[in-house]
């Protein structure tokens, strides 16, 4: 039941060590409580003096508070452990998943990774309060009631004994039947949480796609599912708890005849019967309430489990030590045979940009459930993708350019631009950085002079001018103002009272999507060294008016650099120096793209498909 990455976490073994030795004095305490019980009602028994009650009582009261007490502690102490260790796990994952980036949104969904971040740790933080108090009761409380009771009574101590292994045996038997039907229930979550943020990114997709409605009937499917599996799971809960209640009463009950028939015959004295039955309960009491809570923290393990395989995980390493001084007018990037594939059961189906990866994901599902209605639940959990999201892709980028990227949904634009990024790592062929081999670009030196700007950038809680300074944390107020005006963000930030330190992001002023982008692009002017600017599909959610006031702000800046476009909108190809066509992970055709149109080829064929015979206006 207990995870053994708890173990190496820093101040375990004092946590620990506290825990037992509090336990070890409850114990004590509820010995002696019992013993004042015992004594008190023998007193009664015997027709003694109201006066000889008050020591009885006295052990009793001090005993009992005493006991209370040691719970007060130990709660305390499991609970600021449990904060100490989710503050200990929280920035590590933050770290990691800032480090994956899309790759990790990719493989697990944005969904799984905010569970994680929010629920997933305090799914940890009660894991961890409930599990070791319980655990340290068990090995220790139960051990010294029982040498107290067989002090007094060896054969009620024998009883109890004889019955323990029988009960923990019937423990661990609906224990396992719970941890399998718990580890479904917590994969059917994490999907279902998936689907929810999934579907609310592919939203636009969906109604693209015309399935918007349809899709409601598989939300309700996998609801459904959840609810089934949490109903499995609170059946061996209930039955493991009848099963714990009863052996127990049973045990309790066989104690109490074997006394009372030696109490009849006169073979045994009243106190230690009287003893032996009070201190029955208490004795099957740990084990009881760690049966009970086992189901309660299975979700926290299974959290825990899940986090810690995030956070130790593999991961290819920051090249820091490669040294670069940045993108000129005779800078070239090869990309020599790069094969990318995702891990088997995480493949997105490559979308509109690298924040709705998942989201695209769920409409091409979607769509797939028409053709496939009579697909049973068991085929639907499953997420099956094997082929290469790239294959053989042989690109050369070279000096200042603007490279559109273009095909259909799953054709590896966002694949290839995250891989530009840094972000996805290539498992086969090679990189050439201005005559320098690299395995991938996740290099230090190469981040720091390319800007990657998605679909929905994100906006943090804070002033407009804290955005914009987000490369760049010194940014001077002039400075600031500067980009603003470049970016086009004159003639709203007119209309705002406080200007650019008007607070915007979460729980403050909201902003349109083309506002968003506009900051986005004023923290690219403010950075001069970011000479190499990686869009994906960044107007793909804006319309068509708006992304033409944003386009006549982009064109300026996308001079005196490297730009890399990955689009579904074809208006852009007459402005680009090159053009890359995507089919199934593969560079089908490349070129300028006035000697692509009419040639007949790829290009041809997707603006056919997409925009009709209209093909010359593209290069107006």
């Amino acid at each position: 039941m207990i995870d053994k990455n708890l173990f190496g976490f820093a101040g375990v073994r004092q946590r620990m060590g506290s825990l037992a030795l509090l336990s070890l004095i409850q114990a004590l305490c509820i010995v002696g409580q019992a013993y004042g019980l015992t004594r008190g009602l023998v007193e009664i028994w015997n027709l003694h003096s109201v006066s000889s009650l008050v020591g009885p009582i006295a052990q009793f009261i001090v005993f009992y508070l005493a006991r209370h007490l040691c719970d007060i502690a130990k709660q305390r102490i499991s609970s600021r452990w449990g904060k100490e260790v989710t503050a200990q796990i929280r920035p590590r994952l933050q770290q990691k998943i800032y480090r994956l980036g899309p790759q990790l949104l990719a493989q697990r969904g944005t969904g799984s990774a905010v569970t994680m971040l929010i629920e997933g740790l305090d799914q940890v933080k009660s894991y961890i309060e409930i599990l070791l108090p319980k655990m340290t009761d068990m090995m220790l409380i139960s051990p010294v009631i029982l040498i107290a009771v067989w002090w007094e009574d060896w054969v009620s101590g024998l009883i109890l004994l004889l019955m323990y292994p029988l009960i923990i045996f019937f423990m661990v038997i609906l224990g396992l039947a719970a941890r399998d039907r718990s580890n479904k229930q917590y994969a059917q979550f994490n999907m279902l949480n998936t689907r929810f943020v999934d579907s609310i990114l592919g939203l636009p997709t969906l109604k693209m796609l015309g399935v918007d409605k349809k899709y409601e009937d598989e939300i309700y499917n996998v609801s459904e599912r959840f609810r089934k599996r949490t109903i499995d799971v609170l059946k061996v809960a209930m039955t493991s708890t009848f099963a714990l209640d009863w052996f127990t009463t049973l045990s309790i009950a066989i104690v109490a005849v074997f006394l009372g028939l030696r109490l009849v015959n006169g073979t045994m004295p009243l106190f230690p019967a009287m003893f032996a039955l009070v201190m029955a309960p208490d004795y099957y009491l740990p084990v009881r309430q760690f049966g009970d809570n086992y189901h309660a923290t299975l979700d926290g393990k299974n959290a825990m489990h899940d986090i810690m395989s995030l956070v130790d995980g593999p991961e290819t390493p920051q090249d820091t030590e490669t040294e670069w001084d940045g993108w000129s007018a005779e800078s070239e990037l090869k990309l020599n045979n790069v094969d990318f594939a995702y891990p088997e059961d995480s493949a997105p189906a490559e979308g509109d940009g690298a924040e709705s990866m998942a989201g695209h994901n769920v409409a091409i599902n979607a769509v797939e459930q028409q053709q496939k209605p009579n697909q049973d639940d068991s085929e639907e959990d499953q997420i099956r993708f094997g082929r290469d999201a790239l294959h053989h892709v042989s690109v050369d980028f070279k000096g200042y350019r603007k490279v559109a990227v273009i095909g259909k949904s799953g054709a590896g634009k966002s694949t290839l631009v995250n891989l530009l990024a840094g972000f996805n790592v290539p498992h086969e062929g090679s990189i050439e950085l201005d005559g320098r081999a690299m395995n991938h670009l996740n290099v230090q030196a190469w981040q720091r002079h390319i800007s990657y700007i998605q679909q929905t950038p994100y906006i943090f809680s804070g002033s407009i001018a804290d955005n914009i300074r987000f490369y760049v944390n010194g940014a001077s107020e002039e400075a600031v103002k500067a980009a603003a005006h470049n970016a086009g963000l004159d003639q709203w930030l007119e209309q705002l009272s406080d200007g650019l330190e008007t607070r915007i992001g979460e729980g403050n002023r909201g902003i349109s999507g083309g506002q968003a982008q506009r900051i986005a692009l004023a923290r690219v002017l403010l950075d001069k060294s970011r000479e190499v600017l990686i869009f994906d599909e960044p107007t793909a959610h804006l319309d068509i008016e708006t992304e033409y006031e944003l386009k006549k702000t982009l064109l300026p800046i996308m001079e005196n650099h490297l730009v890399i476009l990955a689009t579904h909108r074809l208006h852009w190809l007459g402005n680009m120096d090159q053009v890359l066509v995507l089919e199934q992970g593969k560079v089908v055709e490349s070129g300028a793209p006035a000697d692509l149109i009419g040639a007949g080829g790829a290009l041809d064929g997707l603006i056919s498909e997409m925009g009709g015979n209209q093909i010359d206006r593209y290069l107006d």
